[in-house]
């Protein structure tokens, strides 16, 4: 291995010899041609043999391709995948050699006549059996269509001729057209073909096949000729990774041409180059070139006794080695590069070296910068002082062209002096470049620099207002409106940056007060906004910028004065604010601005009462129950004309446990005269009597037999209220007929309470109906008592029957019967006995049933009154014990009496 030292463009090469290759293991032969592919090198030599090696795992394969002749190999073609070998012969023989099988060569007897020159291989459809449709360039100028399947040749077919015998094609690339936005099928498919010979090349189009593109050319088509004396040439296209190709070197007598791809709508007959530029060999080299290569910024040309790498940018020499062991290699024959790992060869009669390149960006950006390419050189930018020296020289640039605006912008992303830089755009009084230098300068600050963030917002604040001034009064609206979107898009991006107090100044200082206001927002000031629309009685305005703070005491502190003026859009305020958030108001705190309310104020159409409205949406939407809020929406549905508010209103909220204070309730309706709301608050009182006697003198019968049937477990007293309203209907009213309605609207009346109501020389006429209803509703009665006493003496006729039969009914038990449910010896205690013979014990029994037929509170209600039996067992059979006791004491003192008197 051997290097040598780099140039000013930084390109580091190194020379490495392959010393795995040792001619003498081949019998001395010599290399004839080298190719490269998926890190394998295929070797060809003068002795007709193909090595293979490699380049992974160092392992080495002789093919032989002829045993009985030797140089009889012109070239070595291999597919960019390393599947696919073709091996063109010196006379007119060529062979086929199968990566993924055995490694045999086959003659291909469909090529025969022809030395292959170049290959095309098809890059998108070949695989490890098939090549593909490639195309083959020959020494007879002619190419030729191919595939090869599975070793076997489908077809060899010419599809163009040069005409001209002494042309050979030397090179041979294609690439694919990109696809039109408007189709991507395969009908629709375009192939770019370029075929170079020693002094010319060629430009096909056309598609969607290769025999379709050539077919079109009938005629000698265009071509560019660099007339030379080499009788070879190279030609090669470069792609990045897998991308479609950008660019092309032609290896020829004057020199390297090359050019860059532009694909578009071209046809048949135009040209895709562009670019183009002619590059001649260096006079220090007396002989012509033997192969090129290209990468993406550097051309290789390998010659006789030296390798030059050449900057494709600058056309300057990047990198020389010379070979000084000629005497021990031979001589130098070509150069190889392997398009998949991108590694280059060169190879001399019995050598193989590997050239590695490392940094060969390091220094393009450079290049890009003295070109002028600016956008270019920053891609290439390694580091941030390489980016500091592009940015630089670009801003310089446009600044010397008077281009102040872009000069600025570019300015903005270097770190150059910020005190020279703004002085600079003073000094020429370029306001708009100087804001356009602040503006970018901002973006490209970092957010922990608050005092320089502070200082430049302020200034563009400065310069925003000044434009906006200048623009309102010499420009057009357009151009002020598209200044104030702007100015506002700052002020909205840079909020936090700015100084409020020294904000507020600049804005009122140039008098903007729209600006203020928008400013103003955008920094949660609402409290000035608010103030400030209340002072110019804008109200509608005021309220759209309360409702978009998120400030509970700006609603308490505005609410009266705006409950005062704006009631309907006060009240939608409340309610919306609440909506989100229901604890966001305290309705309590909002009662001073209800009592601001008046209703002269609501706008034509709302006619509602908007405190009423607001408190009716705490009490049901957000579930408010505060007594002073309810007691002032009580005071207020009082006040209203419509009773049917105030009765709906306690029918939900004044029962039992309800939010209603009815004491303070019933006081507001005796003072408005709501007498039918006071009934109702009485009987939620339970002062029923004083309620029925309150309908009465309304003389709303149908309302005191309401709150007469309220009446629940006092059966007495509800009586005593139907009685009332009976004696007012038939004393006050004198309607006998309507006082018998009451008998069949309540359960609780009959004819013989109501009689004594009746004056006596009433017309029995009115109430024979009812007299004789309940007469036979007694009847009734004592029929269905008779037939209950019947039913039960019948049963308790059965029960002493079936007690009867049961006394003398028995059953058998064996003394091995066991229970059925322990399977112990069912005799071994208490026990129940079936009919179907089934024996169980009574604990097992009670055991099942307990688990089996009842639920947990039964269990436990069953247990509890067997502990109570037996506790009342314990204490019966106690009792009966101490009554022995005492029948033998007192039997004792019997005879120990009679002893005495004996």
């Amino acid at each position: 291995m051997f290097s040598c030292k780099s140039n000013p463009t930084h390109l580091c090469c190194t020379h490495r010899q392959n010393s795995s290759w040792k001619a003498k293991q081949y019998g001395g032969a010599k290399i004839k041609h080298v190719a490269t592919a998926g890190q394998i090198l295929y070797l060809a030599t003068d002795r007709g043999r193909l090595i293979r090696w490699n380049l992974v795992n160092g392992d080495e394969h002789e093919i032989v391709i002829d045993k009985g002749r030797n140089d009889i190999i012109f070239k070595v073609h291999v597919d960019p995948s390393g599947a696919h070998i073709i091996v063109g012969g010196n006379q007119g023989e060529n062979w086929y050699v199968q990566a993924s099988r055995n490694l045999r060569p086959k003659l291909l007897a469909l090529a025969k006549g022809a030395r292959i020159e170049s290959v095309c291989w098809d890059r998108e459809n070949g695989d490890d059996v098939s090549t593909g449709v490639i195309m083959v360039g020959t020494s007879t100028g002619c190419i030729f269509k191919a595939s090869i399947l599975d070793g076997k040749e489908k077809y060899w077919k010419e599809i163009f001729s040069l005409r001209d015998a002494g042309q050979p094609i030397c090179g041979l690339q294609c690439e694919i057209f990109p696809p039109s936005a408007k189709s991507v099928s395969e009908s629709t498919r375009r192939y770019f073909v370029m075929a170079a010979t020693p002094t010319r090349y060629y430009e096909f189009i056309g598609g969607p096949t290769f025999d379709a593109l050539f077919a079109q050319y009938t005629t000698a088509p265009a071509f560019i000729e660099l007339p030379g004396d080499l009788d070879y040439s190279e030609l090669h296209f470069f792609r990045k990774g897998n991308g479609r190709a950008t660019s092309f070197v032609w290896l020829t007598g004057p020199g390297l041409y090359s050019g860059s791809f532009s694909f578009g709508s071209q046809n048949v007959g135009d040209s895709i180059i562009f670019d183009y530029k002619l590059i001649p060999y260096s006079n220090k080299v007396p002989s012509p070139p033997i192969g090129i290569l290209c990468s993406e910024f550097h051309w290789f040309v390998l010659f006789g006794d030296r390798l030059q790498i050449i900057n494709q940018l600058t056309q300057e020499l990047a990198w020389e080695y010379q070979f000084t062991s000629r005497q021990i290699y031979g001589d130098m024959k070509g150069m190889v590069q392997d398009a998949a790992s991108g590694r280059v060869w060169v190879y001399a009669d019995y050598m193989v070296n590997e050239v590695i390149i490392s940094g060969e960006d390091q220094n393009i950006w450079r290049c890009y910068l003295q070109k002028g390419q600016y956008d270019t050189a920053l891609q290439y930018c390694q580091n941030l002082e390489q980016r500091e020296k592009v940015l630089t020289a670009q801003g310089d640039h446009y600044f010397n062209k008077r281009q102040w605006e872009l000069a600025a912008s570019i300015y903005a992303k270097t770190r150059r002096s910020f005190e020279e830089i703004c002085l600079r755009f003073i000094n020429l009084e370029e306001k708009d470049a100087l804001k356009r230098y602040l503006s970018d300068k901002l973006d490209h600050m970092k957010s922990t620099d608050k005092a320089q963030l502070t200082m430049i917002c302020t200034w563009l604040c400065e310069k925003y207002l000044d434009k906006l001034n200048t623009v309102k009064e010499q420009g057009s609206a357009e151009e002020y409106g598209l200044q104030l979107d702007e100015f506002r898009h700052f002020l909205q991006d840079n909020v936090a940056n700015l100084d409020p107090v020294t904000t507020y100044q600049l804005i009122l200082n140039h008098g903007r007060l729209d600006v203020m206001l928008y400013y103003a927002e955008l920094n949660g000031d609402h409290e000035r906004v608010i103030s400030h629309y209340m002072q110019r009685r804008e109200w509608t305005k005021a309220l759209e910028a309360l409702s978009k703070s998120n400030d509970a005491s700006l609603y308490y502190l505005h609410s009266p004065s705006l409950m005062q003026h704006a009631p309907v859009g006060t009240t939608n305020a409340w309610i919306n604010a609440t909506r989100s958030d229901p604890h966001f108001l305290d309705p309590h705190r909002l009662i001073p601005a209800l009592m601001r309310y008046d209703a002269k104020n609501n706008p034509p159409g709302h006619r509602a009462n908007q405190g009423l409205r607001f408190l009716q949406h705490c009490v049901r939407n957000l579930k408010v129950s505060d007594p002073t809020v309810v007691n002032y929406l009580v005071s207020l549905l009082a006040q209203e004309e419509d009773e049917s508010a105030m009765l709906s209103f306690l029918t939900e909220y004044g029962g039992e446990g309800g939010i209603v204070d009815l004491q303070h309730a019933m006081r507001a309706c005796q003072t408005s005269g709501k007498q039918e709301a006071c009934v109702n608050i009485l009987s939620s009182l339970g002062q029923f009597e004083q309620a029925v006697d309150l309908a009465i003198e309304l003389q709303d019968i149908e309302l005191a037999k309401i709150n007469a049937d309220k009446v629940e477990g006092d059966d007495d007293l509800r009586k005593r209220l139907w009685l009332r309203i009976a004696r007012y209907v038939i004393e006050e009213e004198k309607d006998v007929r309507r006082a018998m309605e009451f008998i069949n609207q309540t359960d609780i009346l009959r004819i013989e309470d109501v009689l004594p109501l009746f004056p006596d020389f009433t017309l029995i006429d009115d109430f024979k109906e009812a007299i004789c209803a309940s007469l036979e509703d007694y009847h009734r009665h004592i029929e269905e008592l008779k037939r209950g006493m019947e039913e039960a003496t019948k049963s308790s006729e059965l029960i002493r029957k079936d007690i009867n039969d049961l006394r003398g009914r028995f059953g058998f038990v064996e003394s091995n019967q066991k229970c059925c449910f322990c399977r112990t010896p069912v005799l071994a205690s208490g026990l129940f006995l079936f009919p179907c013979q089934h024996a169980f014990h009574i604990s097992c029994q009670e055991e099942w049933m307990l688990r089996e037929m009842l639920g947990e509170s039964d269990r436990k209600r069953v247990m509890e009154l067997k502990m109570a039996i037996a506790a009342g067992q314990k204490q019966v059979r106690w009792e009966a014990i101490e009554q022995r006791r005492g029948m033998r004491r007192d039997q004792g003192d019997r005879v120990r009496k009679r002893k005495r008197k004996g």
